[in-house]
Parts: structure tokens; C-alpha cells; sequence
């Protein structure tokens, strides 16, 4: 017995059987993770290197190429590239795709683990692997008119934060901003001077006093002992009555004598803010699997229920919402689906007649999206852009399916056929059976692309081959079944025709339809040379991410009032909803100099506001009429995690200058940049450079007895060494730490400030004699020039000049600066140029899309040479 008659005796068992998978498919759907990108883990992982703040071309040799030369040995690995910069190195491992990144990951930490001895001793690294769940997918931010930014950071640490990451599928909850209270002490110079005390000699004090240590263990009374001794302080009362020895063994000073306790907001060189006020940020990650739309109404529901976590004199706004897009992604889907199956209702009924068989047609696409749903979460896949798309895509298909076994089916029966769905299907079995499976092996050559394209394709091509795979079986089988079940009367057949004579141009037909298809060639290929080329298509996320950074070596302070105008203009734009602006800081994980940081820009729902695009550039010619000297990047949020993610850089323009010389490669830097900026759609240029800043350099010489009387005397001949220095020093400019004050569970940092109004030249030392000795007798202090960030890959040092592009394709404004740079920059021997980018990245699945082109067409081709056994048809 055939399959068809083994069908069409058992119809009402195939009839559940399709209806329980569509059910199951319902109920696995509502489980599965959601979020704008597949759970892919990309072959790159970030280590970040922190020694504190150490000069950049000092960073270099004893931090930088260290870690650099361990990671480039690794198997599979691609490229290192680093930026080292003050006190800090972060470097990308880019490893080759299909490497396991877990394994990859344990192999980083073992070579850190390997030369850690080698680093500083104060070198503290952090390891993240890069993939999509990193990024935040929900910003909120804390503000208040009547609590402090102190305030705001222990509620957001304390309170908020252990009930964020108990909500189901958050991975962390981080918060970035608002200040810290510590005990502060601010010492007296000149009651330090009037008992002969060096600021060594109170540190040193407050270290041996404001501890607990153990004496041991003591039995007594039948019970074991554990002996402490306990000179820990607990409040400013404590601290004010620490004892401080005095020089020649006089009454001790109390530490309230010599200078004022407080408890006082801790210095920070972060700024953030929301809506035009301070406030506190909190950014919350996803787990891998976990379902972004479900975390957002996880977080609306807690506040429902727990209205005591949020005081009322403190607002919490939403200033990033990846769930709102998710949301519209997956509704823009579910209408698709209502209007294909709108439409193809109609179809039908138009053209066949039947309120029965339209239904049953119609039926079959909900019911193979929702196996289709079901084979998605089987397979380990999650609701995201590509999915979606991947089901959108295959609506017509499905829909065609269905509605060409019904219509031969109807024709069989009007034809007055005694088992009309049986011999309606068999009509229609082997050509539905080869158009399904070549356009089902069209998807196979997408498993083999690598890179972002293979990351994005293979979820949305498995989509719609299972969608075509699903879609036939429940043609096939569920649809001649329900139209058996269903019944209804034989349509009588149509009185028959005359035969019609043979056209006269029916010879001419072929060659007609020959010239027609190298007419369509030949047009096809000559708007193929004037499209332009883009890497992503144009979105509108609803987001904007600014990305700034004011001249080389501004304050924090000033940084922060230029900032502050901008964000004036940015609340007179009626486009915006909300934002958030960090300083010090970005979003992500990145090193960042306290004069650069980001805006994530939320606007209005798109039916209440202008195109993402005018809307950038609305703010970018008033953020250059206001503030000339801040520069500015503009993107979306998603485009440039997309860059972040790579490894590489977020902007579509990347021109990587490759050299030795670090002055050439800023001049020659510099050049590239001159010449993009007349290039008409790039915007937002910037030539690479980025200066860390000055320094204030305290030099203390090598021990030398004919040391000019002019200058400083050797710090040798006093018995002082650098870190004597550096230790005396430390108070008079950021303060010393000198441990902690518990008060319940929280911890304090308690800092030793001896900052004088004159300067460090009437700072003291104390030396090991005992005597005291002016700074100024053992160092000298000057202000160094800037330095510049060092970007380096594979240990070639380089210079990437960036740029957005705005109203222009990224492939013709490429081809317009290749030229132009061909023209206009004059390279020296040994330097050359890489475009990188997004573009990079789009010449790299250009070329492996086309092989899948070339593939999907060959193994059409088998299929129409097994299905009609010639040439001629696959030709």
C-alpha cells in the first residue's frame, strides 16, 4: 500500500497528530528566548589589563607586548589587535570561526596565568568573550531633586541591584555612575609641622591601629578561643580618637588634633546623567538563553509588587529598550502572517470558489509556523531578527504549498474524479516534490559561511528550510485529509471544450522568451554597476548611540559643562523620549579617558517623530554650532555591537595605516582624514589619535653625588627610595586609602588627604634618620607633554582613521575614497593601508555569498536532472 492510501486511511490520525504539534509548537514558543540576535558566540576575546596609572609607552614593553606575544601562539588564532593607552591595555583576540571558543577561552587564561608573573604587580586582568548577550539590553537610570548621587548609588548597589539579577534570565546588573561615601581625614600641614609629623608617619598610624588580628587559639572554661585583638573603629568619633606618635616619644596626638574626620562623597572621574539631571545608571544583561521581552515585564512586575524599593522623591526612567524592538519585530511578524493569510483567502475564493477548500488552504500556514516554531525550539533557536525573518520569508511558500494541492484536488473533483483527493495529489505529488526540494537545497551551502554573515544567515536559512520541509508534509498529508474529512458534494464537471487550433506563433514562442530572459540579463547586470552596497540594511532601532570626546587633556569638570549645553539642545529636541550620557565611561567593556564616553539617545515611537537619520543630523549641526571642539560619532546601538562584536570597530569607515614611525602615522593620520572630510556623505571623521593626556612627573633621580646644587639631591644619600616618594606624594594629590570602615554589612574605604594649598614643594618626607626633608631636596617636579594611545595588530603598530556615512552607500563612498587617497596621500617605504570596518566585513561575505550562489545553483541543478532526467531542464 502506498503512502498516499496509507495517508488517506488513517485521515483523522493525521488530523490530531498535526494539531498536537501545532499545539506543542504554541507552548514551546512561549518559552523561547527572544532578542534581536541569534545565540552566537563570536570567535573574539577581550582582555583588559589594568596597572593603575602607568604612562602608555611604559604600559607598552611591561604590559602590552607581554600579554600580546602570549596570545599569539594560540591555536586558532587570527589576529591580536590592542590599544594601550594610561595605566591600561585592552587587546582583542580574534580567533578563526568554528573555533570552540570555551576551549579558547581556558587557553587565554592559562597563557595570562603564564606571564602573569612577569606583569606589574598590580596588574589586574579581566577576560570576557564576546557575544551578544554582553551588551545591555535594558538601561534605567536613577535621578532624584531632594538625594544625593551617594544616595542614588546605595540604593541602586544595595537595594535595587540583589532584587535585578534574581529576576529570571538576567546575567548581571551593572551600575555605572553616582558616588561613593568614604571616611575622609584632611590633615592639618601645619599642626603636622608643629609636632614634627610627616603625612607617612599618620598613615602609618591609622594602619597599625584600625585593624583586628588574632593571638591565637586559647582553651578556658571547657571551650576553645579565638584570641582577637580588635582596634577597629567603627564611625568619625573612632577614628578622631586614634593615637598618632610624636617624634621623640612625647604625649601622642590624636588623629582629631591634626586635621578634620568627615564622611564625604569619594573623589570619581565618572560622570553620568539622565534627562539634564545626575543620576545613576543601571544596565542589565541577558543570560545566552534568556528572553529579553519576558526581563523587561520581569522588571515592571517587580516594581508592581514592590513599590517599597523605589523611594517617591526618586524617579526611574528608561533610557535603552531592546525589549520595545523585540516586541515590534515579533508583532510586525504575527501581522504578516494575519495578512498572508488574508490575502490568500481571497485568492482562493476568487479563483476557486469554495469557502471549504479556502479555509482548509488557509489553515495550513498558522499550523506549519507553529511546527515550524516547534522544529525551531528543538533545534536550539531562539525568537530573534533572523528567525523572524526567516518565517515572514516563507509565508508565500507555505501558502503556495497549500493552496496548489488544493486547487488539483478541487480540479480532480469537479472533473468528477471517485477518489478526487487521492488522484488530485498524485497529480500533483512529483512536481510539488521537486520544487520543494530545490528550493530546500538552495539553503544548504549557507552552513558553510563564516564570519558575521554565516552567523546571522544560518539561523534564517534553517528557518526556511524547515518552514519548506514542514510546509510540504502538512500539504501533502494534512491538507487532502482535512479536505476528505470535511466532506462536501462533487462539483458537477465543466462541459467540454473544443479543442483549439495551434496559434501561428507558437513557433516563435521560445526564441521570444530567449531574447526576453538576455534582455532581463543584460538590464539586470547594468543596475546591478550603479547599486550601491551596504554592509546591514537600513534599520530604524529607535536609538541613537553618540559617542564624544572633548580636546586632548580637558578636565573632567570642564568636559562635564560642555556637556551639559549639549544636553540643553538635546531636551529642546522634540524627536527625543529620553537619555543617558556617561563620561569616563561607555557602555560596553572598554578602556575609556575621562574626556571621552557616550549618549544612548531613546527616541519617540516612529509615528510621533522624524527618520533616525534626520534626526542625527539635527544634533550633529547643533552640537557643532554649540560646541566646536567636541567631536562626535553617531550610530545605532545595534549596528555598532554588530562592529564591537567582530573584534573590530563599530564604524562602516575604517582606514588602518600601518607603520613604525609614530610621528609619520600621525601626520599621514591626519592627511586621511583631511581627505575623507571632503568626501561627500562621510561625516563624523576622526583621525585616530587619541592623546591620553598630560602628566605631572615627581622625578626622583639615581643616587649621584655630583648632583648640580641647583637641582635636587640624590633621594639616595637621605636613604629614601621612589616608593618612599610615591608614598608621601600620594596624599597631597588623590589621596591615600589607607583600609576600611565597616558599618554592617557595607564597607568604606577610609583616605588620608594632605593636600596644601601652596603646592607639592612644601610637601615633607620623613626619612629613615628620622629627620624631615623637603620634596623638592630629593625630586624634581615638571609637567610632561601628552601622550598618545599606541593601537597595534599582530605587533604592528597602526592608526585606524574612521567615519559615518550619511544619505550614501558604504561601497560606492569606499570606492570614491580608495581613489582619492590613491591620489592625494603619499605614503613613505614601510607604510601601507588596510580598509577595515564594516566594510571589511562586507567584502568578506560578499565573496562567500557568492559561492553560495554559485552552490545553490549547482545542486538545483542536480535535483531538475533527477527529477526530469535532462540537461536541458537544469540549463
Amino acid at each position: 500500500m502506498s503512502l498516499l492510501h496509507w495517508a488517506h486511511d488513517r485521515a483523522l490520525a493525521i488530523m490530531v497528530v498535526v494539531a498536537l504539534l501545532a499545539i506543542a509548537g504554541i507552548l514551546v514558543v512561549t518559552g523561547m528566548p527572544l532578542a534581536i540576535f541569534p545565540s552566537v558566540t563570536f570567535p573574539v576575546i577581550k582582555v583588559i589589563a589594568d596597572v593603575g596609572h602607568e604612562p602608555a609607552a611604559r604600559m607598552m614593553p611591561s604590559v602590552t607586548r607581554p600579554l600580546e606575544q602570549a596570545l599569539l601562539p594560540l591555536p586558532g588564532i587570527r589576529l591580536v589587535r590592542s590599544t594601550t593607552s594610561r595605566g591600561s591595555t585592552e587587546l582583542s583576540a580574534n580567533f578563526e570561526w568554528g573555533t570552540d571558543m570555551q576551549v579558547a577561552l581556558q587557553r587565554v587564561q592559562e597563557a595570562i596565568a603564564r606571564i602573569s608573573p612577569d606583569l606589574p604587580p598590580d596588574t589586574h586582568v579581566d577576560v570576557a568573550p564576546m557575544n551578544t548577550a554582553l551588551f545591555p539590553i535594558l538601561g534605567y537610570a536613577l535621578t532624584s531633586d531632594t538625594r544625593s548621587e551617594a544616595d542614588l548609588w546605595e540604593l541602586a548597589e544595595y537595594t535595587l541591584m540583589p532584587e535585578l539579577v534574581r529576576i529570571r534570565g538576567v546575567s548581571q546588573a551593572q551600575v555605572q555612575g553616582g558616588r561613593r561615601r568614604e571616611f575622609q581625614v584632611r590633615l592639618d600641614l601645619e599642626a603636622l609641622s608643629a609636632r614634627r609629623l610627616a603625612v607617612t608617619d599618620v598613615v602609618a598610624a591609622i594602619r597599625k591601629n584600625n585593624q583586628i588580628l588574632s593571638a591565637g587559639l586559647t582553651e578556658s572554661n571547657h571551650e576553645l578561643y579565638l584570641s582577637l585583638v580588635d582596634g577597629v573603629v567603627a564611625d568619625t568619633e573612632g577614628l578622631s580618637r586614634i593615637a598618632i606618635p610624636v617624634p621623640g616619644g612625647g604625649v601622642p596626638a590624636l588623629l582629631g588634633d591634626l586635621g578634620t574626620v568627615s564622611v564625604a562623597d569619594a573623589i570619581s572621574y565618572i560622570r553620568t546623567t539622565a534627562d539634564g539631571r545626575p543620576a545613576v545608571l543601571i544596565n542589565l544583561t541577558r543570560q545566552p538563553a534568556a528572553n529579553t521581552v519576558a526581563i523587561a515585564a520581569g522588571v515592571r512586575r517587580l516594581f508592581a509588587e514592590r513599590p517599597d524599593l523605589l523611594p517617591k522623591d526618586v524617579h526611574w526612567t528608561t533610557f535603552y529598550d531592546q525589549a520595545e524592538f523585540v516586541s515590534h519585530s515579533v508583532n510586525g511578524v504575527r501581522d504578516a502572517i494575519l495578512i498572508g493569510v488574508g490575502l490568500a483567502a481571497i485568492v482562493l475564493l476568487v479563483f476557486l470558489r469554495s469557502v471549504r477548500i479556502a479555509l482548509v488552504s488557509v489553515s495550513a500556514i498558522p499550523l506549519t509556523v507553529a511546527v515550524v516554531l516547534l522544529a525551531l525550539g528543538i533545534t536550539g533557536q531562539t525568537i530573534n531578527l533572523m528567525t523572524l525573518g526567516g518565517i515572514a520569508a516563507a509565508l508565500g511558500l507555505i501558502a503556495d504549498d497549500a493552496i496548489v494541492v488544493a486547487e488539483s484536488i478541487q480540479r480532480h473533483r469537479e472533473d468528477g474524479s471517485s477518489a478526487p483527493t487521492l488522484t488530485g495529489l498524485r497529480a500533483i505529488l512529483r512536481p510539488l516534490i521537486g520544487s520543494s526540494l530545490s528550493t530546500i537545497v538552495i539553503f544548504l551551502p549557507f552552513t558553510l559561511l563564516t564570519g558575521v554573515a554565516g552567523a546571522f544567515f544560518q539561523p534564517l536559512a534553517l528557518t526556511m528550510a524547515l518552514a519548506l520541509a514542514i510546509s510540504f508534509f502538512v500539504s501533502a498529508l494534512g491538507v487532502p485529509v482535512v479536505l476528505r474529512v470535511s466532506g462536501g458534494a462533487y462539483a458537477k464537471p465543466p462541459a467540454q471544450k473544443a479543442p483549439r487550433a495551434p496559434s501561428p506563433f507558437r513557433a516563435w514562442h521560445a526564441w521570444l522568451a530567449g531574447l526576453a530572459c538576455v534582455a532581463l540579463i543584460g538590464a539586470g547586470f547594468f543596475l546591478y554597476r550603479r547599486l550601491g552596497s551596504d554592509f546591514l540594511p537600513a534599520m530604524d532601532e529607535g536609538s541613537i548611540i553618540l559617542d564624544y570626546w572633548t580636546p586632548p587633556g580637558t578636565s573632567l569638570t570642564d568636559t562635564d559643562q560642555m556637556l551639559n549645553g549639549l544636553e540643553k539642545v538635546l531636551l529642546t529636541i522634540p524627536d527625543i523620549r529620553g537619555y543617558s550620557r556617561r563620561t569616563g565611561t561607555q557602555l560596553g567593556f572598554f578602556i575609556t579617558e575621562p574626556n571621552r564616553g557616550d549618549y544612548v539617545i531613546r527616541l519617540k515611537p516612529r509615528k510621533q517623530r522624524r527618520g533616525v537619520e534626520e534626526v542625527i543630523a539635527d544634533i550633529r549641526a547643533r552640537a557643532a554650532a554649540l560646541a566646536p571642539a567636541l567631536h562626535t560619532d553617531f550610530g545605532q546601538l545595534l549596528e555598532d555591537n554588530i562592529g564591537d562584536l567582530t573584534g573590530g570597530v563599530p564604524q562602516p569607515i575604517d582606514i588602518r595605516l600601518f607603520g613604525e614611525n609614530q610621528a609619520l602615522l600621525h601626520d599621514r593620520a591626519r592627511e586621511a582624514a583631511g581627505i575623507l572630510s571632503g568626501v561627500k556623505g562621510v561625516e563624523d571623521v576622526f583621525d585616530g589619535i587619541v592623546i591620553a593626556g598630560p602628566a605631572l612627573t615627581i622625578r626622583v633621580p639615581a643616587g649621584d653625588p655630583q648632583w648640580p646644587q641647583e637641582g635636587p639631591r640624590s633621594a639616595a644619600r637621605f636613604g629614601l627610595t621612589t616608593e618612599d616618594v610615591q608614598v608621601a606624594v600620594e596624599p597631597a594629590l588623590a589621596g591615600t586609602v589607607t583600609g576600611n570602615i565597616r558599618i554592617g554589612e557595607r564597607l568604606y574605604d577610609l583616605r588620608i588627604f594632605a593636600q596644601d594649598p601652596r603646592g607639592l614643594a612644601s610637601l615633607r618626607l620623613r626619612t629613615p634618620t628620622g629627620a624631615l626633608v623637603p620634596l623638592t631636596d630629593v625630586a624634581s617636579i615638571s609637567t610632561g607633554a601628552p601622550e598618545a594611545e599606541i593601537d597595534r595588530e599582530n605587533l604592528k603598530t597602526f592608526l585606524g582613521v574612521t567615519a559615518r556615512l550619511e544619505g550614501r552607500d558604504l561601497g560606492g563612498a569606499i570606492a570614491e575614497i580608495r581613489g582619492k587617497l590613491e591620489r592625494g596621500l603619499r605614503l613613505p617605504p614601510g607604510m601601507r593601508i588596510v580598509f577595515g570596518g564594516l566594510y571589511e566585513q562586507q567584502q568578506n561575505s560578499f565573496r562567500e555569498l557568492l559561492f553560495v550562489l554559485l552552490g545553490g545553483l549547482l545542486l538545483v541543478s542536480i535535483v531538475l536532472l533527477f527529477q526530469f532526467g535532462d540537461w536541458r531542464a537544469p540549463l
